[in-house]
């Protein structure tokens, strides 16, 4: 017996051979219905992501913000693939609105690192505050204290970010790097440490551009000139480095007592360390892009120190007012800088100049430069490990220098320094000092919920947070809709897509049924409405207490309105609102999120007025289920006749592993179904007795005689679709039933299978005996009915469409044992539909029978396990 995947791939590798065979071609229309419904369900839950995340604190890189837009629109296009599957040549438009959303997605995530247009390498002369495009932070401060104020820096030269990207692309490096982190997840530890190792192989592996090279041997040849035994620092000075918003303070590494011909690897081990496991984690922490790092690199003569250190002009953590901090340590000061020293420590007012307060540190070791340039530890004589490691006119030297450098750059500054052999002080580095004000803020305790008494439901799911009150108005008809009043609390069963158009004038959304992926959730929090979706017992417990209370902090709705309600918050760490990958994630958003297509019936609802991926998934989601619902001709070819006692007009047709191998060639009992989708429907229709057609009134006769007499397709006798058969299709998880009864046609389908997002159940009513007003309430009573259940519903005149999607195989086998209840039992009810107590007693009798069938069906379910 050939599978349904078998079936599926003969229709679309071989097409020329099933062009006869309408049930294979109405099988593969089910199969991309199904996928359609799965890639709908996950691009919104994708998109709801993308909404919450823009609105939180959440940490995220920019491989993320470029992963969850690639998986949306994945989605998107593959919803589009399928509809124009199911109808060939009708819906092809899409792809061209869907590629110009698409396109304007990218512009919006484009980074602002711009093109490799200056110098290759700048010299330390030709640098200033104004050269901090193309040298960074770290080499611009240090050539401005030179050229301005005359302060001592090392000779040398900058390799700018302008060869920092052709490096980058005339290696091909941008692309593959960019690769590698989309594949890496910016939370996992370990994935950041293959991350740094794959992305170092690449660098050391790419070749450097010969102009680079060239440029770089030159400046090298100049410094030698005068140093003959030159040993040079390389350090980081990239774009953004040092700045007031981000320190990168140890990020990135510096490579100390390179020889001049050795300046091309360490050049590279530079660039690597901006890809390494804790750069990328700073970078996640402070909502910096990652693909707008551009690597400059300082290359400067090493100075041979006697002592080094850091000065504060300020205190960090705001203890000492007005105080000035100096620290040192004998020989190299890198281990200040690593943290491998204890150090020596003068506390100076800023104001006299005088001394506040000394620590001298017993220091056991000194770091030195060995001949070759190489930073090496040596033990400290016994008799200087207690001495200071600067004379007191250093140290007033270096508060005359740091204050000069503070009042130039108008904030206070953190400055690493270095005494050379021959007396004189030189500055490594200078940049902002971020001071923390002393006075910490009192975290503020959450007050009890002095509310308690009056909450009507707890523990509900926020599907877009906030806080509101206002009148209880229930939606269920177009009617509620157009009288719904500014500044209430909308109450509904279903979160249906067409409420959108009423959102916005709501205070908050609250629905009994539906999930925080679906279309109002999305438009919900595009709106900033708070919506609780999925609260079980809503309607009931609402519907009589007028004012309410929505509070998604405490996941709570009270009786009354409480303005004076302080919700619980999460204590999280808090980004700068516009930081550069929250402010990405946000410009991308208008191309995805918006849902203006909310109308189906209307004029303007086709493919080009869709200006976002929400309104291509509206748009191909409607589209879908009336491509589903259309005429089908369906062959029975290999169909099968149900056996046993008022089964015979039932025949089956098994898709592959609806059936159990015993079944013979021409019939099949009900024993050896193993669809668990048929069962459920099976459920349904049988577990309640049909009491037949009701008492029909004059009216009701005459209504029927002349409906008949008008259409002569509703005629006793006349053919359905699938003849005078009435078809079970049937598979595993699959089962589709086209039935006639007397004037009635209907349809049911289902999927229920592990992955959720890929469930369904349908449910199509239409026709009857009666006149057309009387069919049309009929629908309206099975609406409401269905909506009750969970279904979502869609009624056309006398036609009723329900749908119920992305749920659990359990929900959709319950929704099918409704659907097959109401099948069985509306048949030829039209007739008395004129009559309103008729409806009422219905409404009432369909409802006890629904529960009395789902009773059953958790019977069943608990004896034979989970899935029928």
């Amino acid at each position: 017996m050939r599978s349904i995947f078998e079936i599926i791939s003969r229709v679309v590798l071989h097409p020329s051979t099933a062009k006869d065979d309408e049930s294979i071609q109405f099988l593969a229309r089910c199969e991309n219905f199904r996928l359609l419904l799965a890639a709908n369900n996950k691009a919104l839950k994708i998109m709801a992501e993308m909404s919450e995340e823009a609105r939180s604190n959440d940490l995220f890189g920019m491989s993320h913000v470029r992963s969850q837009s690639l998986k949306v629109s994945a989605n998107v296009r593959q919803m589009i693939e399928r509809l124009c599957r199911m109808s060939p040549g009708k819906y092809d438009t899409l792809k061209d609105v869907f590629n110009v959303i698409v396109m304007d997605m990218e512009k919006a995530l484009e980074s602002s690192t711009g093109q490799c247009c200056g110098s290759l390498i700048l010299s330390m002369d030709q640098i200033s505050a104004d050269s901090i495009s193309e040298t960074g932070s770290k080499m611009a401060m240090l050539g401005e204290i030179r050229s301005k104020l005359g302060i001592r820096v090392p000779e040398g030269f900058s390799i700018t970010a302008s060869a920092f990207l052709s490096f980058m692309e005339n290696s091909g490096l941008d692309d593959e790097i960019n690769r590698l982190i989309q594949i890496a997840d910016s939370n996992d530890l370990n994935d950041l440490l293959v991350l740094e190792e794959n992305i170092k192989h690449a660098i050391d592996l790419a070749a450097m551009p010969t102009e680079l090279e060239d440029a770089i041997e030159k400046y090298c040849a100049d410094l030698l000139a005068g140093v003959p035994d030159l040993r040079l620092a390389i350090r980081s000075s990239a774009l953004g480095e040092d700045s007031g918003e981000a320190s990168f303070a140890g990020q990135f590494i510096s490579v100390l007592g390179v020889l001049p011909e050795n300046i091309i690897d360490s050049y590279r081990a530079v660039v690597a360390s901006m890809y390494s496991a804790t750069a990328m984690t700073y970078l996640l922490n402070k909502g910096l892009r990652e693909d707008e790092l551009i690597m400059c690199v300082g290359c400067l003569e090493m100075i041979e120190a006697v002592a080094g250190g850091v000065i504060y002009t300020s205190d960090p953590i705001g203890k000492n007012k007005n105080a000035l901090i100096i620290s040192g340590v004998p020989g190299h000061p890198s281990s200040i800088v690593d943290g491998s020293a204890l150090a020596d420590t003068w506390v100076m007012d800023r104001t006299d100049r005088t001394l506040r307060d000394v620590f001298i540190a017993d220091k056991e070791w000194q770091c030195l430069s060995s001949e070759n340039g190489e930073i090496y530890r040596v033990k400290m004589c016994e008799n200087r490990r207690s001495a200071p490691s600067i004379p007191y006119s250093a140290i007033t030297e270096l508060v005359e220098i740091a204050l000069r450098i503070e009042k130039h750059f108008n904030c206070p500054q953190d400055i690493e320094w270095v005494k050379s052999s021959d007396g004189q002080i030189y500055i490594l580095q200078c940049r902002p000092l971020s001071v923390t004000d002393s006075q910490r803020n009192v975290e503020q305790i959450p007050k009890k919920d002095e509310h308690e008494s009056h909450v009507i439901l707890r523990n509900c799911i926020p599907a877009s947070h906030g806080f509101a009150c206002g009148e209880v108005v229930m939606v269920e008809t177009d009617d509620d809709m157009f009288n719904f009043p500014d500044g209430a609390v909308l109450l509904t069963y279903n979160a249906k897509p067409r409420l959108a158009v009423i959102l916005p004038r709501a205070a908050a959304l609250i629905s009994e049924h539906g999930s925080a992926t679906g279309h109002l959730a999305n438009v919900a929090r595009e709106f900033g409405i708070p919506a609780f979706i999925g609260v079980k017992g809503a309607v009931k417990n609402l519907s009589e207490a007028r004012v309410v209370t929505v509070n998604t902090a405490t996941g709570k709705i009270y009786k009354g309105c409480f303005e004076d309600q302080n919700p619980i918050r999460e204590k999280k760490p808090v980004l700068p609102q516009n930081n550069p990958v929250t402010t990405a994630l946000r410009n991308t958003l208008p191309f995805i999120v918006p849902l203006s297509l909310t109308v189906p019936d209307s004029s303007e609802f086709r493919p080009s007025n869709c200006t976002s991926l929400h309104d291509i998934t509206r748009y191909c989601h409607e589209k879908a289920v009336a491509e589903m619902f259309r005429k089908n001709a369906m062959s029975a070819a290999n169909a099968k006749r149900l056996k046993g006692e008022r089964l015979l007009q039932y025949w089956l047709i098994d898709l592959g592993g609806g059936t159990s191998s015993s079944v013979d060639d021409k019939y099949v009992s009900l024993s050896d179904i193993s669809s668990n989708t048929m069962k459920s429907l099976w459920i349904g229709m049988t577990k309640i007795p049909w009491d037949g057609p009701p008492p029909v009134q004059a009216s009701g006769l005459i209504s029927v005689i002349s409906e008949a007499a008008c259409n002569p397709a509703l005629a006793p006798g006349m053919s359905n679709d699938l003849g005078d058969r009435n078809y079970f299709i049937v598979s595993r998880n699959y089962c589709n039933l086209q039935s006639r009864f007397g004037f009635h046609f209907c349809t049911v389908e289902g999927y229920a299978g592990d992955d959720p997002d890929e469930n369904y159940a349908f449910f199509q009513f239409t026709g009857g005996g009666a006149d057309k007003s009387r069919r049309m309430i009929r629908s309206w009573l099975i609406a409401g009915i269905l909506e009750k259940q969970g279904f979502i519903v869609d009624v056309k005149e006398d036609s009723l469409f329900a749908r119920i999607e992305g749920v659990a195989a359990e929900v959709v086998e319950q929704a099918l044992a409704v659907a097959g209840y109401l099948l069985v039992h509306t048949r030829q009810i039209d007739m008395v539909m004129s009559d309103s107590n008729a409806y009422r007693n219905y409404q009432v009798k369909f409802e006890q029978g629904i529960e009395a069938v789902l009773s059953s069906y958790s019977s069943q379910n608990s004896e034979h396990g989970r899935s029928l």
